[in-house]
């Protein structure tokens, strides 16, 4: 078996990943650091040889992270890096296509986090009060007053900050794993272009069930779960800004200002790229082939 250039790519992988998720939970040196990129290694192994092999090193991972920390850190490591990023894997080269396909990938951005806050819902009665109790914890730890009213605010939305983290977190890690393996002529599939990238179509109607779910509750569980199956939209509308930037003059000072804005006042501009989101899920027409 170890002769076989996957087993050692899903050994090597496994083992990397765990180890870099251990150096946090073991509180090593850049242990905070190395810990958010656990599901490099992962990603990579799957763009080099398949969603198979991604899920065979998320495997042995988990039972590495198990042995050096308890069932509590497996859990952990499993759902903030490692199913997610083996899932990605799986689902954006399907087997038998040899090309990569980023729709249902996107998909899951939104909707991994939202299974998770369910999860978590299942246990957690006052998911509500558990989360303002984070904040104040947070809070205090930082020596910041916060008025009452903006820290149930900041509760309210806690968990979509935490989702927009992790979605961030595993696109920045997918991106650089392609970007490794194909510098070394190891990738499967090249990155498609993203121009017409659009999210599977049973995805759409899932926000609108969740925008329901909240204006008849008025729950902090279906606010979350529609601010975090709104995010892949959310990213629709950012690559939008930059689709419609390309080739223009003064690009670099117009993006640099884009993300400024996001930074200072995401509160306004979240909304808006959702929206430049739909638009160009449902209205923009797809780019033309070159002839």
């Amino acid at each position: 078996m170890f002769s076989q250039p996957w087993a050692l790519a899903a050994g090597a992988a496994g083992l990397l990943s765990a180890l870099f998720a251990l150096f946090a939970m073991r509180g090593m040196p850049f242990g905070g650091l190395l810990m958010w990129v656990a599901p490099l290694p992962i990603l990579a192994a799957g763009a080099a040889f398949g969603g198979r092999v991604a899920g065979a090193a998320t495997g042995l991972a988990a039972m590495v992270v198990l042995l050096g920390s308890s069932l509590l850190g497996m859990g952990m490591y499993l759902v903030m890096f490692g199913l997610p990023a083996a899932l990605i894997a799986i689902t954006a080269l399907p087997p038998g296509t040899g090309r990569m396909v980023l729709s249902t990938p996107l998909a899951l951005l939104g909707l991994w986090p939202t299974a998770v806050l369910l999860l978590v819902a299942l246990f957690v009665t006052d998911l509500e009060g558990a989360m303002r109790s984070a904040v104040e914890m947070g809070v205090t730890r930082m020596g910041v007053d916060m008025p009452e009213a903006m820290m149930d605010q900041v509760a309210r939305v806690k968990a979509a900050a935490a989702g927009l983290w992790l979605a961030l977190l595993l696109l920045g890690n997918g991106l650089l794993a392609q970007r490794f393996v194909e510098r070394r002529g190891l990738a499967i599939a090249s990155l498609p272009p993203v121009d017409d990238l659009r999210l599977p179509g049973w995805y759409a109607p899932l926000p609108l069930v969740a925008l329901v779910l909240w204006t008849v509750s008025d729950g902090v569980l279906a606010l979350s779960a529609l601010l975090l199956l709104l995010l892949p939209f959310f990213l629709l509308g950012v690559l939008g800004v930059h689709r419609r930037l390309r080739n223009r003059p003064g690009r670099r000072a117009f993006l640099t200002g884009f993300y400024l804005l996001m930074l200072l006042f995401l509160q306004l501009m979240a909304p808006l790229m959702v929206g430049v989101g739909l638009f160009d899920q449902f209205r923009r027409r797809p780019t033309p082939p070159n002839p």
